[in-house]
């Protein structure tokens, strides 16, 4: 049976025993690369059922994660129109691209709040908003690098240095902490580093 064949059967064994048995990472990748009559491609259908041990498997032989199919759609779009929150925390920390757009336009958020699946909507905010603090310490230290010297003092810039680097150890240090932390801990640090952004009064 083909790789299609043992997914649409539903049956278990075979389908561990298919690809575990392929020990070329190259065919591996081929096979799961492979599109069924639906023109579903063997790893989107993984996805879509929820398979993420095998999911794992073709990202760790070296399967891109952003790889688009059918209409742009790439894995994460599946995995938030079938509602798969675990899996989408997976693609996340495996660097999945949160906003690539199918042929309509469609991010993966879009495609969850489009078919009304709530997990997977909660968990594409989460991700969301760990980006964007991420960006916000990012961008903080890209403007104190490129500051004139005289306009902060030592002891703002200080000030600013130890909140991203409260920032940067509460987000490795918290990677299971919920959407409504999360957003707490980020809008604690903007408070403080709120300033940098703003244009000094002149002296």
């Amino acid at each position: 049976m083909s790789l299609a064949d043992l997914i649409h059967s539903g049956t278990e064994d075979g389908l561990k025993a298919c690809l575990d048995s392929e020990s070329n990472p190259l065919e591996l990748l081929k096979k799961l690369g492979e599109v069924d009559p639906f023109q579903k491609t063997n790893i989107e259908l993984l996805v879509i059922l929820n398979k993420q041990e095998y999911v794992e498997k073709a990202i760790a032989t070296g399967y891109d994660v952003n790889t688009a199919g059918k209409n742009g759609y790439t894995m994460l779009h599946y995995a938030a129109m079938w509602n798969r929150p675990l899996l989408i925390r997976y693609l996340y920390f495996s660097n999945v691209e949160l906003f690539a757009k199918n042929q309509q336009g469609e991010t993966p958020h879009d495609m969850a709040l489009k078919y009304g699946q709530k997990d997977a909507d909660i968990v594409l905010q989460w991700a969301k908003c760990r980006q964007e603090f991420i960006r916000l310490i990012e961008h903080t230290r890209e403007m104190i690098a490129v500051t004139d010297k005289s306009e902060y003092s030592k002891e703002e810039k200080k000030l600013i240095e130890s909140a991203c680097v409260d920032g940067e150890n509460w987000i490795n240090k918290n990677k299971e902490a919920t959407l409504s932390a999360l957003r707490t801990k980020k809008e604690h640090i903007e408070l403080i580093v709120e300033p940098l952004f703003r244009t000094k009064s002149p002296k």
